[in-house]
């Protein structure tokens, strides 16, 4: 999957249930020492790669 595929999906909280939009312009955040993925950044919106549940054709799915 292209970084640029995920800003059309939408991302919905598990836990709550709720939707928070799509990842427009979202930068991925790495450890600089492991290369490990720490977080899936957007203007405004961060989110935990370790929450993140699934990321299908159409959603990105985390838990809060």
């Amino acid at each position: 999957m292209l970084l640029s595929e995920i800003g059309d999906k939408e991302i919905v909280d598990l836990t709550k249930g709720s939707r928070h939009g799509s990842f427009w312009d979202a930068e991925l955040i790495f450890d600089g020492k492991t290369g490990k993925i720490e977080s899936l950044t957007a203007p405004g919106f961060e989110l935990s790669w370790d929450s993140i549940v699934k990321i299908g054709e159409d959603l990105i799915i985390f838990r809060s």
